[in-house]
């Protein structure tokens, strides 16, 4: 969908987003949403309302024209079992960017995954469990220590797509039919 662009305002990695178009987005909070600011990326939708959108996005510099591209490419309230109540606790659906794998599971039906949240909520942890798991591939995990670079979620026909690019040790892409979060810690 694409929208006009009136004004743009960063507050760190939040872009509050004056925008026209004849309706307004079709987007709930919390929501994926690939965004062209320059190149793609992917933001999380933070506030919205009929003229404005803010979403958290982990790029620091983007480029804004008059126009952008904006998609949804995931909605976790939607489904993610369980993000409501993390939602709740958080304020927000944690994109899991710089946070600690801290164990994991590799099964042929199931990925589980426990993952301490970086800072300011290094208390936390999520316990992710992907079901009907299947074309599942993984690297070697690192003996030491586990960084997720991105986790991104999307849709492909019936079935969920995560891919998890590592910024140290374990990184895997696969299908499922269904996710679990659990705030387990904190």
């Amino acid at each position: 969908m694409q929208i006009g662009i009136k004004r743009v305002e960063q507050q760190g990695k939040n872009y509050t987003i004056d925008y026209t178009l004849e309706q307004p987005l079709p987007f709930d909070l919390h929501d994926i949403v690939m965004v062209q600011a320059g190149d793609y990326v992917v933001g999380s939708v933070r506030a919205l309302d009929e003229e404005q959108i803010t979403l958290h996005i982990n790029e620091e510099q983007l480029e804004w024209g008059e126009q952008t591209v904006i998609q949804l490419a995931f909605s976790p309230t939607v489904s993610i079992e369980g993000s409501a109540a993390i939602i709740e606790k958080l304020g927000y659906f944690p994109d899991f960017e710089q946070a600690i794998i801290t164990n994991y599971d590799i099964g042929k039906e199931r990925v589980e995954l426990t993952i301490q949240l970086p800072a300011p909520n290094e208390q936390q942890e999520v316990k992710l469990t992907f079901l009907e798991a299947f074309d599942v591939e993984f690297s070697p995990p690192d003996a030491r220590l586990n960084v997720i670079a991105e986790m991104d979620f999307r849709y492909e026909v019936t079935d969920l797509v995560v891919d998890i690019e590592a910024a140290q040790g374990l990184s895997g892409s696969f299908f499922c039919g269904k996710i679990q979060a659990e705030l387990i810690k904190g």
